[in-house]
C-alpha cells in the first residue's frame, strides 16, 4: 500500500479554457458537423492525457512518472513555494537536474541526489501537496541516516 500517491490533475480552468476555445474554433467551422462535435472532444482528451500522471511513495521507492528510485539515493526532502520553485526553474537551474513540473504546479520538492555514481544533482517534481509528500518520504531513512556507524 503506498504511504503517499497523488494523481497530476489538471486544473478546472485549464479544462474550461481549452473547453471554450475548441468551441470557438468548432462554430467558425459550423458547416463541419464532425469538427464542432470533435475539437471540443479533442480538448477534453488532451487534458486527460496531461492529467495521467502520477507521484508515489511505496516501500521505501519514489514512482515519479518516467522514473522511480529508492528513497536512499536523496537526502532531506526540500519543500519549495511558487517563488523558490519559479527561481528552480530559470536563473538557477542546473542542466544536470532532472525535473518533472508540469505547467500549472505551484509547488514542488527538491530531493538532493546523495548517490556519488550518479551526476544528477537533484530531482525537482512538483506537487499540489510538497509537505505532504516531504512527510511521506521522511518515514523512510536517508543514504546519510542509513550510513552511520556506531562504534
Amino acid at each position: 500500500m503506498p504511504t503517499y500517491q497523488e494523481r497530476l490533475w489538471a486544473p478546472l480552468s485549464w479544462a474550461a479554457i481549452a473547453l471554450g476555445c475548441a468551441v470557438l474554433v468548432a462554430v467558425s467551422f459550423r458547416e463541419n458537423l464532425l469538427l464542432l462535435a470533435g475539437l471540443p472532444a479533442l480538448g477534453v482528451v488532451a487534458l486527460l492525457a496531461l492529467s495521467r500522471d502520477q507521484l508515489r511513495v511505496e516501500g521505501g521507492v519514489l514512482h515519479v512518472p518516467g522514473a522511480r528510485a529508492p528513497l536512499t539515493a536523496f537526502g532531506p526532502a526540500q519543500v519549495l513555494d511558487r517563488a523558490q520553485l519559479r527561481e528552480r526553474m530559470g536563473i538557477r537551474a542546473h542542466r544536470d537536474a532532472w525535473v518533472r513540473v508540469k505547467p500549472w504546479a505551484r509547488a514542488a520538492v527538491l530531493l538532493t541526489v546523495d548517490d556519488p555514481g550518479d551526476d544528477t544533482p537533484y530531482w525537482l517534481i512538483g506537487t499540489r501537496h510538497p509537505m505532504d509528500l516531504a512527510v511521506a518520504m521522511a518515514q523512510f531513512p536517508t543514504r546519510r541516516s542509513s550510513e552511520t556507524t556506531t562504534p
